[in-house]
């Protein structure tokens, strides 16, 4: 199955984001045994008719992932079923990035779904927001890579239904080796900060059956 394109890809992103709220809706409200017969009948159903279409060619995703322009509609639309923050995929979290000189921004809201403990955002998950999120600033450099090491420092609870500004910037570089650090804040105050290793990569070289060359 070939990348979308157009108005394909607005179609594909609405039916993420549908079920995206679903999945939020399912984890914040007490279900009887009805509503949880009826979703999982629906669910087995949506699921039977997803299977029958072909699956996407990751290849062909990956490569228009690294020709597409450097803008926000070429980020959005460039591996968008991507895990943290592709557009198409349904638990993942878009995030609308803002680069200036000297780095990345984005503001993101997480949600019922990405809870941890009671009322508080999931540690991990945040962790994973750090981690696509800092790669991002490797666009400062014009250049793409992997993580090596991320180390995340939490400072106060991680808040739900509550904006959230993140910002990253790069540190160093010493030859492919790159050092990245951001942090989150709530209404200016560090929820947690972070610290990235990235190895820059030859993103073509990728083998998209699941085993890297590098």
């Amino acid at each position: 199955m070939d990348q979308p394109a157009g108005d394909a890809f607005d179609r594909l992103f609405e039916a993420a984001a549908a079920l995206r709220e679903t999945l939020n809706l399912f984890t914040d409200r007490e279900l009887d045994d009805e509503i949880v017969a009826e979703v999982t009948e629906v669910a087995r159903k949506l699921s039977a008719r997803l299977d029958e279409a072909p699956p996407w060619d990751r290849q062909a995703g990956l490569v228009a992932g690294m020709n597409a322009p450097d803008t926000e509609e070429g980020r959005r639309t460039g591996f968008p079923y991507r895990a943290i923050a592709g557009a198409a995929n349904p638990a993942a979290l878009p995030m609308e990035l803002s680069f200036s000189e000297e780095a990345v921004e984005t503001e993101i809201i997480l949600s019922h779904m990405h809870g941890g403990a009671p009322g508080r955002g999931h540690g991990g998950v945040l962790a994973g927001i750090f981690d696509d999120f800092a790669g991002a600033a490797l666009n400062l450099l014009d250049t793409m890579g992997a993580t090596a090491r991320l180390t995340v420092h939490y400072r106060s609870p991680i808040p739900i239904d509550e904006p959230m500004q993140l910002r990253a910037w790069v540190h160093k570089q010493d030859g492919r080796k790159v050092v990245v650090r951001g942090d989150a804040r709530r209404d200016g105050t560090v929820v947690a900060d972070v610290e990235a290793l990235f190895v820059i990569i030859d993103y073509a070289a990728i083998d998209t059956s699941g085993a890297a060359r590098h």
